[in-house]
């Protein structure tokens, strides 16, 4: 009996060994519910919780990693939006600079453009001088009555001019030879190196600084300009008075043989008169020329002077050609110097063949010698 009771102890102390026994009582009036869990599962069931917590961790981390990742990439666009916005608006500042630097480009374009065609009117304005000098000969260092007096002769102007031609025009921003040249859009050029990269103040500093300087230089044409015009107003003035004034003999070859001025009379050797003007030698039928430009006033027959030419060269000067043989003009006509407007002979009140030549200046009679021009 004892025995039988010890063996079921042992029995109940191996089974309590083997299991964890959970006692569930819902409710006083029931009976207990029991649940045995064998004792090897609780290894596993331990695995599985640390498996489960480890989960767990790597799984919140992930989760913490990957809202970082969010929270980054919304600070990113956040960023790169605001940097776009940016960009927007430099881009359409360039752009408005740009429009600005092209209209600043094209104003210097127009301006360069005007310089230059200023440049080539007043080289056709200095030929335009030049042709008329040149195919005008001196004749007089004089200057004709109610002339211009801008010097006491025209020499210092034509030095200036002769100057001016020979030298290159004194412009500050550019020389001739690079104004005078094509220029294309993307031909402006700066005073910073080529390499250098402009900011858009030193740009606007830039083109500031060339538009003064060329307009400094359409001053410096304007003066050159109304230098030109000066001369030219005197060359206008003067040419049509050298070629007018009465310069030279009216016959080649020859020499005075009744010089102006007192003189006994050679019709009446005992008493003296005034001579009003020069005879000079020459045989007869020589050509007489006209000493200088001008219109015939007369031209026939004079009871003392014979044959008569009367030439008005204007400024009140007139000359006369007397006792020729034969008149190749008439009244009215108009000559120039060198013309033959006679030929010499013995006519009128004379002694011999011989051309007699007078000057009068406003109606005074002049010694021609004062007239005639050597050149230096």
């Amino acid at each position: 009996m004892h025995w039988g009771t010890r063996q079921n102890n042992k029995e109940h102390r191996l089974k309590s060994k083997s299991y964890i026994t959970f006692v569930i009582i819902p409710d006083p009036t029931k009976s207990p519910k029991t649940i045995k869990i064998p004792k090897w599962i609780r290894f596993p069931l331990l695995a599985s919780v640390i498996a489960v917590s480890l989960w767990v961790m790597v799984t919140m981390t992930s989760e913490a990693d990957y809202e970082y990742k969010i929270a980054d990439a919304k600070l990113s666009l956040q960023k790169n939006t605001y940097a776009n916005s940016n960009k927007d608006m430099t881009i359409s500042e360039l752009e408005v600079n740009n429009v600005k630097n092209f209209q600043q480009l094209e104003q210097l374009k127009e301006l360069t453009y005007q310089l230059q065609n200023r440049l080539i009117e007043l080289e056709q304005h200095k030929d335009n001088i030049d042709t008329k000098l040149n195919g005008t000969k001196k004749t007089t260092n004089k200057q004709p009555s109610g002339a211009i007096q801008l010097e006491a002769s025209i020499e210092p102007l034509v030095a200036e001019f002769n100057a001016s031609r020979s030298s290159k025009l004194a412009v500050t921003t550019m020389s001739q030879e690079a104004v005078s040249a094509p220029i294309s859009d993307n031909e402006v050029t700066l005073t910073h190196e080529p390499q250098k990269e402009l900011t858009q103040d030193e740009f606007n500093k830039e083109v500031e600084l060339l538009i003064s300087r060329i307009d400094s230089s359409s001053i410096v044409l304007d003066m050159e300009s109304q230098s030109y015009d000066k001369i030219n107003d005197k060359v206008d003035e003067m040419i049509p008075y050298w070629e007018a004034y009465p310069n030279k003999l009216p016959v080649t070859n020859t020499k005075i043989t009744s010089p102006y001025g007192w003189r006994r009379n050679p019709f009446g050797k005992k008493t003296s008169e005034f001579h009003r003007g020069v005879d000079l030698r020459a045989s007869y039928g020589t050509s007489v020329y006209a000493t200088g430009k001008g219109k015939v006033i007369f031209a026939g027959y004079d009871s003392i002077y014979g044959r008569l030419v009367v030439i008005d060269h204007g400024y009140g000067i007139i000359t006369k050609y007397a006792h020729n043989s034969k008149l190749l003009v008439s009244k009215g006509d108009k000559v120039k110097r060198g013309d033959t407007v006679a030929k010499s002979g013995n006519s009128g009140r004379s002694s011999g063949p011989h051309v007699h030549y007078g000057v009068l200046v406003n109606g005074q009679p002049q010694n021609p010698l004062n007239y005639l021009y050597r050149e230096k």
